[in-house]
């Protein structure tokens, strides 16, 4: 069983207890199975992922194009996504999730165009600085996609219900942080260590039960997420407008 915030080599070590393996109580794939339910309560508690492997995909989440600069005709502009940092972007011919890490669709005037559908010719830039003659790029570690000439004024009268564009994305941070590895362990431990027919935490006279140090372990890792700034990410300027920097979550 695949684990990516920790391993039970991680929890062993923190509780001071032989490595678990097929013959221990609980056995390692017990442990596994504990480790990916604290990983996906580090997810929601955070409204992130912390490693490319538990990447969260957003379906159509409604955007505004906010403008950077104006001429006569076109407008440059950028799109702020909720979550970030995001997958990079690829083109495709007819893109799906699974093929390009998302959709870009802004409206032209007419229709909804999808700037990652190789078949609308539109050029994407490879990174923030490969921006000559493209007609898009995107900031994958702020979640921000800029855009090249598009029309203001059919955007602004004709799009419907005032929607500039729908954005699916892949958004997770690449290598997880040690305080969401060390969060993972508290909580894989407290799991553990509250279940006393495990027999895992001897008591004596001058220690916890296993209660309180299941509690403690749980207090423990909630502190950490608390005091990093961990828990309810969330972008003011994304999900400020009614209906805006909104989407469908999903793992």
């Amino acid at each position: 069983m695949a684990t990516y915030y920790c391993s039970h080599g991680d929890v062993s070590a923190f509780l001071q207890l032989a490595d678990f393996s097929g013959s221990t109580t609980p056995t390692a794939t017990q442990v596994e199975t504990f480790i990916n339910m604290a990983e996906e309560r580090i997810d929601q508690l955070t409204d992130h992922a912390w490693h490319t492997s538990r990447a969260k995909s957003v379906t159509e989440e409604r955007v505004r194009v906010q403008r950077v600069r104006s001429n006569v005709i076109n407008t440059r502009g950028r799109i702020q996504l909720e979550h970030f940092p995001i997958l990079a972007f690829s083109q495709h011919a007819t893109p799906t999730l699974s093929q390009t890490n998302g959709n870009v669709k802004v409206w032209n005037g007419s229709k909804y165009l999808d700037y990652l559908d190789s078949d609308e010719s539109k050029g994407m830039g490879g990174s923030v600085t490969d921006v000559v003659s493209k007609d898009f790029w995107a900031d994958t570690e702020r979640g921000l996609i800029y855009l090249n000439n598009y029309s203001t004024f059919n955007m602004v009268n004709s799009s419907p219900a005032g929607v500039d564009g729908y954005v699916s994305y892949k958004y997770a941070t690449a290598s997880t942080p040690d305080d969401i590895k060390l969060a993972a362990i508290y909580f894989t431990s407290a799991t553990i260590a509250m279940n006393d027919d495990l027999n895992l935490m001897q008591e004596g006279n001058d220690s916890m039960d296993n209660a309180t140090r299941s509690q403690k372990f749980e207090d423990m890792g909630m502190k950490l997420l608390t005091d990093n700034k961990r828990t309810g990410r969330n972008l003011a300027m994304a999900s400020a407008m009614g209906g805006f920097g909104t989407g469908m979550v999903s793992p």
